[in-house]
């Protein structure tokens, strides 16, 4: 598969889940409600899981990895602010947060077949489910884990 922005997209896939796992952990280990530490915890799961298929993908398909430098430390603050926000704040950020990662993810499934195509489904999947997370807890919903949990069990 090969497009303009393949490589960049591919290497955002493994930046998005160090930053995204550092993000969830951190908010997770701040959270003083154990409610929301859970849901923290479940969004981190998701990363963890993605992170490990893509690097999976990455040494089955025989392509170089790139440790995304800075990532993680970038996602421990950012996680630590969204622990101490107001949770419709952290809510709305973390919504907004998904759409640059969701174009990316969208384009590499868009031009990606077979195999590939089922793995790059999944990662915009797990992407989408973070924004549907984060919208169904800005309306109230207690279903808010409903496509993460999905993705986790499937």
């Amino acid at each position: 598969m090969t497009y303009p922005e393949y490589r960049k997209d591919l290497q955002n896939i493994h930046e998005s889940e160090v930053y995204g796992r550092a993000v969830f952990d951190t908010a997770a280990k701040l959270s003083l409600s154990q409610a929301r530490k859970d849901k923290w915890l479940a969004l981190r799961a998701l990363e963890e899981q993605t992170l490990n298929r893509y690097l999976e993908y990455m040494g089955a398909s025989g392509q170089t990895i790139t440790e995304p430098f800075g990532q993680a430390l970038k996602g421990r603050i950012e996680g630590a602010a969204l622990a101490l926000m107001p949770w419709r704040l952290a809510m709305t950020l973390v919504r907004r947060a998904t759409g640059p990662f969701q174009q990316r993810f969208l384009r590499l499934k868009d031009h990606a077949d077979g195999e590939d195509k089922k793995f790059f489904a999944y990662v915009y999947a797990h992407e989408k489910a973070i924004e549907a997370f984060a919208d169904k807890e800005l309306k109230k919903d207690p279903n808010s884990l409903t496509a993460v949990h999905a993705l986790l069990e499937g």
